[in-house]
């Protein structure tokens, strides 16, 4: 038995959370990479049951999921921008709102929406640092012609995403500032910026800035900003898996692969048919976090629970076993061992929802 178990009643909380923080701003939902794990359709109607209809999507398949299972009116816009001429036909077809972040975007969409006799809704994207898409701020001339020469593209927003809100107050504020700045300029040449946002999970919570008109739900639908604990976000996610092989060993018996241990003294060892590619154990902002919380993160060790107590974790996590310390516990085969994990790094479990 294995399980990634997700808690509607969490995840309700969570967002419930994120209404306080936006203070009426409008919020935008993240379904991106199947809702950060936590499933698209599920993700979406509980959003819905919430009162939350405005859904961020980085897939075409994930519009046409959700226009195909009832999501006909939400409004849906796409993350990234593109110029792929196939994707904006389909994105047009399917009614969704477009980001422009270049003038060859703009130039591809104008085309295929003058060629369908529409008007397509687009957003805006400066980018302020991150650098994966958006108009350099130093070169709104682009941004400007937008406005000027494609009559069928109606600018309804203006945003930027922020590279590091979780980890760094300083940067963010630069480049709050920076994108405020190109607000300012925009609409001093006489143009609408429309919905004007850039807050993300991490930045809503940790700061007193950058509301805006709307802010973006993100990280917080799981609960798992980096850093910190935030105390009004509860993590969403946990593996369930039944001890497969349990069992004493001496002292001095080697475990694990290359880089195993020897154990020190007599062990009662637990065996999970769980390991890193079913996403334990994985950590996905370990490349952006400092030299020293690397450091201090080998130090602390990773622990599962057992009949409601905890239980090491022994060498490294495999590819897909886990080898955990019952020692001090009462267990046999198939008790069920609990794993914290994020859901968006969990591939070949089901997902089962409570």
């Amino acid at each position: 038995m294995k399980n990634l178990v997700i808690d509607r009643r969490v995840i309700r909380n969570n967002i419930r959370a994120v209404k306080e923080k936006a203070d009426g701003s409008t919020i935008y939902a993240d379904l991106s990479a199947n809702a950060y794990g936590m499933g698209l359709l599920e993700m979406a109607r509980l959003l819905k049951d919430e009162g939350i209809c405005d859904y961020i999507i980085s897939d075409v398949r994930d519009a046409r999921q959700l226009r195909s299972n009832g999501f006909e009116k939400e409004r849906l816009m796409m993350l990234r921008s593109t110029a792929d001429p196939e994707e904006l036909d389909a994105l047009l077809e399917l009614g969704v709102i477009c980001t422009v972040g270049s003038y060859d975007s703009a130039v591809a969409l104008n085309g295929i929406a003058d060629s369908r006799g529409v008007i397509a809704d687009v957003q805006i994207k400066i980018d302020t640092g991150l650098g994966r898409y958006g108009f350099d701020p130093a070169q709104l001339d682009r941004v400007a012609a937008v406005y000027k020469y494609m009559p069928n593209l109606r600018i309804i927003g203006t945003f930027t995403t922020f590279s590091c809100s979780w980890r760094s107050k300083r940067q963010t504020m630069a480049q709050l500032k920076l994108f405020e700045d190109v607000l300012d300029r925009l609409e001093a040449m006489g143009f609408d910026v429309g919905i004007a946002h850039c807050c993300d999970s991490a930045a809503l919570f940790r700061y007193d800035f950058g509301r805006m008109d709307a802010v973006l739900m993100d990280l917080a639908l799981s609960g798992r900003i980096p850093g910190k604990a935030i105390p009004s976000l509860a993590r969403v996610g946990y593996i369930e898996a039944g001890l497969e092989e349990v069992g004493w060993y001496s002292k001095g018996h080697h475990i694990g692969a290359e880089h195993g241990i020897n154990i020190h003294k007599p062990t009662k060892i637990a065996v999970l048919s769980v390991g890193y590619y079913h996403g334990f154990g994985v950590d996905r902002h370990k490349s952006e976090r400092s030299f020293i919380d690397r450091i201090r993160s080998r130090s602390i060790g990773r622990y599962v629970r057992v009949n409601n107590k905890r239980a090491k974790v022994l060498g490294n996590i495999g590819m897909q076993h886990t080898l955990i310390d019952v020692t001090d516990i009462d267990c046999t085969v198939g008790d069920v061992a609990y794993m914290d994990v994020d859901p968006v790094n969990v591939k070949g479990l089901p997902r089962n929802y409570q």
